[in-house]
Parts: C-alpha cells; sequence; structure tokens
C-alpha cells in the first residue's frame, strides 16, 4: 500500500510538472527594436489591442534605430525590427522576412517665422554639405543656418536616407546633431535658424515642412512617388514567422492594424 502511495505521489508530480511545462511553452513572448517613428507610433499603439486580441505578449519595445534593431533581429536577440527605409543588398543577402507596413514622409522643418517658403533639393544638399550657411543665400533673412539631424553615427534610417536621397552619398558638412529627429522640429519650432529633417508624424505647432523642388509631402504625393524623400516602413524577421509572431505580421496588415497606421502614416492597405 505504501509503495502505491509512492507511485501515485510520484505520477501526480509528473503531471503536475509536464502542465506546468506545457504553459510555459505555449506563453510565447515578442520583443522589438528598431526605428523610433514605428516604436513610437506604431508598436505602442499596436502591443495593448494585439496582447488583448491573441492573448501574445510584447514585452519590450526598443528604439535604438533602424540599424542597431535590424542587426539585433537578424541576430536572433529580437523577434522583430522596425525599418523606416528599403532594405539594402547587403541586408537582403541575409534573407530576412519583411512586409511593408505603411509609408512616411520626411519633411524639411523650418520655424513658423522663417520666410522661406521652399527649398529645392540642390539647396537642400549646399546647406547640409556646409556651401550654404546663411538663409539668405536661399531667400531668406540674413540669419545663420543651423542645420539639425540626428546622430551621424547612430544607425539612424533617417540620416541613411537623407545621404543618399539629398546628399547624393557625399559626406555631411557642419551640422547639429540630436539623439533624435523630433528633437530637429522642436529645435525648429523655437528657433528661425533651424532646418531639420523629421517624419511628417513628428509635425509641431511652431515648426512647419515646406516643399522640396515644389512639392508637399502629402498622401497623395507620397503614394504618387512624386515626394522625393517618401520611405517604406518595415517589419523585419530572421526568417518566415510562425506562432505569435507571425499573428502579429498578420494583425498589422489587418483592417485593425492598418488603422494604427493610419494615424500617423499613410497605410500600405
Amino acid at each position: 500500500m505504501k509503495t502505491s502511495c509512492v507511485r501515485l505521489s510520484a505520477a501526480a508530480a509528473v503531471l503536475v510538472l509536464s502542465l506546468g511545462a506545457g504553459r510555459s511553452a505555449g506563453a510565447e513572448e515578442i520583443t522589438y527594436d528598431g526605428a523610433t517613428t514605428i516604436g513610437l507610433r506604431v508598436m505602442k499603439d499596436v502591443q495593448p489591442a494585439f496582447e488583448q486580441k491573441t492573448g501574445v505578449k510584447i514585452t519590450s519595445i526598443g528604439m535604438s534605430g533602424a540599424g542597431k534593431g535590424l542587426k539585433a533581429a537578424l541576430a536572433g536577440q529580437v523577434s522583430v525590427a522596425g525599418v523606416s527605409r528599403s532594405l539594402t543588398s547587403e541586408e537582403l543577402a541575409s534573407k530576412p522576412y519583411f512586409q511593408i507596413i505603411g509609408y512616411d514622409a520626411l519633411g524639411v522643418f523650418v520655424n513658423d517665422k522663417n520666410p522661406v517658403k521652399a527649398l529645392t533639393k540642390a539647396q537642400l544638399k549646399a546647406i547640409y554639405t556646409g556651401k550654404i550657411k546663411s538663409w539668405k543665400d536661399v531667400g531668406g533673412a540674413a540669419t545663420p543656418i543651423v542645420a539639425c539631424i540626428e546622430r551621424l553615427n547612430g544607425g539612424r534610417a533617417t540620416v541613411d536616407l537623407f545621404r543618399a536621397l539629398v546628399l547624393d552619398g557625399d559626406a555631411f558638412g557642419p551640422v547639429k546633431e540630436v539623439e533624435d529627429a523630433l528633437d530637429c522640429v522642436k529645435l525648429a519650432a523655437t528657433d528661425p535658424g533651424v532646418v531639420g529633417p523629421a517624419s511628417m508624424a513628428y509635425a509641431l505647432t511652431g515648426a512647419r515642412a515646406v516643399p522640396l523642388d515644389g512639392v508637399k509631402p502629402t498622401a497623395d504625393d507620397v503614394r504618387a512617388g512624386t515626394y522625393s524623400l517618401a520611405r517604406p516602413l518595415l517589419l523585419v524577421s530572421k526568417a518566415r514567422p510562425a506562432g505569435g509572431l507571425k499573428q502579429l505580421f498578420d494583425f498589422v496588415l489587418s483592417a485593425e492594424g492598418q488603422a494604427i497606421v493610419g494615424k500617423s502614416f499613410f497605410a500600405v492597405r
């Protein structure tokens, strides 16, 4: 009888451990890192809606920048990265899985009191390579230009896109480096000398985005490809997602997820 009780207790213990292991194995967690724009304006709102709908937890939303976030995802250090630009040929060679979840436009922000109403790409390039240093040279007041940009070595998508599309790959001249593109918009809102590129999602009172080569960063021009500083917004994983991660991709591309994207950006669907 005593032997039977011992065997029963052991069997019960095994069953309890098995059930506990089953619950742990089924509890999925997702981690995100990457573009600040996607982290702040998409993932922060996706998180509660997605968790309530699926029961899958998004346990961290890092914002170290598109470059660093993508490297972390490809190394398997996070589940998914947000990248606010097209992937390079070198990145594509790793054969990551990605989906375009929306589109963004980089606005070129200046102070509301700045008399300059528009800029050309050539003028903007000359400003950021240091050839043009006064607003007077582009139709404004005799005020020094403060060319603001995110940290050049920060792995930020805004810097990479700006260098490629505006500077044609040339080196930046003297610039004011800040931690985030939003900081450039904040500076432009308070200082008539500042100019800075940032997502249109960061628009603030006191600053405005000027047309570039006569084209405004509007939804129609972004979708038509006529605004030159438009960019795709991507979610990227190391391999084709399954389980909870696949549910996340599906959710962001669903009507509910696209409505969240559309609050700050241009939805893809």
